[in-house]
């Protein structure tokens, strides 16, 4: 309810010159669009013109704000990049989006454009050891950008495999450069990212949601530590770096991600239905209707409603033309702001025991805002149930997720965190139950134990538990090196 955010939306395109032909423009800007959910703080696009230069468009606001042309003031192109921002390092400003273009002089073809989702722990200490006057924002993504330009090597992939052991953290990229696109995921993937095609046109983007609103067909998820190139030769991946665990964000899976998209081999709104199911089975309670903090809870709470048996009721309604960067110029203002996000269903609200569910409760203020609003309508008891286990712990890797001191549930107790919201129950899923819930949307049957250890190895969860981490993001700020890549042979994936 007090919504976390995504850094950012990136996706790529490349037509090939022999295949049915896109305006790689618009649909950049339909992708983008489709992306939006991960970022509406600034849109940009950079594209290659036809005598090869790299031509780009930035600006603050939404995608169709910035792209009201779709994208056709830009050159006509084979070949484009798109960013959608949410500010997690960096404040917010024009200089801060994407795509990042350096190295335009005085060789245009050695420019290069990169667009970035997620965050590296180190990326104070990499942007102070590049020369100053080359910055011009205070992003990561920048400063991969100018690791790439400044590195050693004769191509895009000697000098991607020279800075790898400088990046400490989450990075999901897209880049042009060499007259190519290329895409590149940490050795973790703790940022998806996923490959598709249309004809002979092939699209790199954060989720299948994006594919399927082009109408591509979604080919398979990009691999952690993989380097994809595609040109006119079609589709190249060579894995640089393998870790011996994986480390998807569990929230895309609870709260990120589009409901229509899948990650892992899962779809994210059959995810979020077993999470309701699950939360069900660890916190039944007695109530006459089950309902969901909308959007993104609502599949959540009909699992729920589904195991429960308790009817199911949207009586929280969004308000659609809410806007979310409304400046409230006064604390009246400000505390009446869950008032402009919902509206309230009397009918279905007074006199009535309410299960509430909302998919994270992250500093508690404005669930304790509604939950004063439904008693205001009458509710008789209000019973809320969270679809994410306690937030006890900041992100470090692209999730703006307060300090510990921010977030109600860090040194209290469950009773202490209802009592504070001021709910006749709490109910948060386990971490287990969590496990659970994503391995019984994929089909399988593992014991708790067998469900937890997979959830370990297959995602961060740090916010929840510091073991969660897939490495200490404290201390590898710190560190001269973190991994050294491992050198393999190219692998061609079948994907020509």
């Amino acid at each position: 309810m007090e919504r976390l955010h995504d850094a950012c939306g990136i996706v790529g395109i490349f037509a090939r010159e022999n295949g049915e032909s896109i305006d790689v423009r618009r649909y950049l800007t339909l992708a983008l669009t489709s992306l939006q959910h991960r970022g509406q703080e600034s849109a940009g696009m950079a594209v290659y013109s036809s005598d090869g230069k790299i031509v780009s468009r930035i600006g603050m606001g939404k995608v169709r704000e910035i792209f009201s042309d779709t994208g056709t003031g830009l050159p006509e192109t084979h070949c484009g990049i798109g960013h959608v921002r949410y500010s997690t390092t960096g404040s917010s400003c024009v200089e801060n989006a994407g795509p990042f273009v350096v190295g335009t002089e005085p060789n245009h073809y050695e420019a290069i454009a990169v667009a970035h989702n997620g965050n590296l722990v180190n990326g104070p200490a990499l942007r102070a050891q590049l020369p100053q006057e080359l910055l011009n924002s205070t992003t990561d993504s920048e400063a991969i950008a100018l690791l790439l330009l400044h590195a050693g090597g004769p191509s895009l992939r000697e000098r991607m495999i020279s800075i790898i052991p400088q990046l400490r953290g989450a990075y999901s990229l897209v880049i042009l450069a060499e007259g190519k696109l290329f895409a590149m995921r940490d050795p973790w993937g703790m940022r998806p990212l996923c490959l598709g095609r249309i004809g002979e046109s092939w699209i790199v983007a954060s989720e299948s949601c994006a594919l399927d609103r082009l109408g591509a067909s979604f080919i398979r998820k990009v691999e952690p530590g993989e380097l994809i190139t595609i040109d006119e030769q079609g589709v190249h991946s060579e894995m640089l770096v393998r870790m011996p665990r994986q480390a998807l964000c569990v929230f895309e899976y609870i709260y990120f991600s589009d409901a229509t998209s899948r990650l892992n081999g899962r779809f994210v709104y059959s995810v979020r239905e077993a999470l309701g199911r699950e939360l069900a089975r660890e916190h039944p309670i007695e109530a006459d209707l089950v309902v969901p903090v909308p959007d993104s809870s609502i599949p959540a709470a009909l699992g729920y409603a589904e195991a429960s048996g308790i009817a199911y009721s949207q009586a929280i309604i969004k308000n659609r033309y809410s806007d979310r960067t409304f400046i409230k110029p006064d604390q009246r203002l400000r505390q009446l702001e869950v008032d402009l996000k919902f509206n309230l269903v009397r009918p279905k609200i007074e006199g009535a025991r309410l299960v509430i569910v909302d998919d994270s409760i992250v500093r508690g203020n404005t669930m304790k805002r509604l939950v004063a609003a439904l008693r205001h309508y009458g509710a008789k008891e209000i019973h809320l149930r969270s679809s994410s286990p306690p937030l006890r712990h900041p992100c470090h890797f692209g999730i703006d997720i307060p300090q510990e001191v921010e977030l109600v549930a860090a040194g209290r107790s469950v009773q202490e965190v209802a009592d504070y919201i001021g709910v006749d129950s709490l109910g948060y899923l386990s971490i287990a139950g969590l496990g659970r819930a994503i391995n019984s949307a994929g089909d399988n049957t593992l014991d708790d134990e067998a469900v937890t250890a997979r959830l370990h190895r297959e995602f961060c969860y740090g916010c929840m538990e510091k073991k969660g981490w897939p490495f200490d993001p404290v201390g590898a700020a710190l560190s001269a090196q973190f991994i050294a890549p491992e050198r393999r042979d190219p692998v061609i994936r079948g994907v020509q």
